[in-house]
């Protein structure tokens, strides 16, 4: 009798507990090429080689490098579950401020604004109307929106425009600052004081109302 560990693995699509795994690998590869090589020096066939995946898995993800790019920033924006996490017993606000100094952290990474500084350089291949605001915070949008509605899950297109306005206030002052060549540790601390400017423009416009 053949022992079963030693049985060939069959051939054919990954199983989906692995499909994960190759997006992982892919968004990986592309995030160290962009940022080592720049746009126009990586190519969807190069971050498939270096990823250990077929050029199959990557356009089956992604339709073009601009995809591929644009899940690039969203991906190292969009955080973890557990990063994320806030006591659901916390008030509105003490919600809002966790995950408004998360975004705020994570939007000034280094890597995160050499990205950002590509992306406002290659935004006319982005498609029409693109907007690099837009596509630098979108998931930064999405996890505020999260905290913002966390009792109230109905009402996320509402909780989404308030995340919306709320990092518009908090971090594209702060993004500009850096972006201009002051030093990191320089325009963080200043982020306490731009969250506590966010949240109170949300709650002089009554844009947490419903929350409350």
């Amino acid at each position: 009798m053949v022992d079963e560990q030693q049985q060939p693995r069959r051939r054919g699509r990954p199983p989906a507990d692995s499909a994960g795994d190759v997006t992982a690998r892919l968004l990986a590869a592309a995030s160290r090429l962009f940022l080592a090589r720049g746009y126009d020096g990586t190519s969807c066939d190069q971050v498939a080689l270096d990823a250990g995946a077929g050029k199959a898995s990557i356009y089956a993800r992604y339709a073009n490098k601009a995809a591929l790019f644009s899940a690039v920033i969203d991906q190292l924006l969009a955080g973890t579950p557990a990063h994320d996490a806030v006591a659901a017993e916390l008030g509105l606000e003490q919600r809002l401020a966790a995950v408004g100094m998360q975004v705020v952290q994570d939007a000034l990474a280094p890597d995160a604004l050499a990205l950002l500084r590509l992306l406002v350089a290659e935004l006319p291949r982005l498609g029409d109307g693109a907007r690099a605001d837009q596509l630098f915070l979108q998931s930064g949008v999405r996890r505020v929106a999260a905290v913002i509605a966390l009792h109230d899950a109905g009402a996320m297109a509402q909780a989404r425009v308030a995340a919306q306005q709320f990092l518009d206030a908090v971090l594209a002052p702060l993004l500009l600052r850096a972006m201009l060549g002051e030093p990191q540790h320089a325009v963080l601390a200043h982020a306490a004081a731009r969250v506590e400017t966010g949240i109170a423009m949300l709650r002089a416009t009554g844009s947490l109302a419903r929350w409350r």
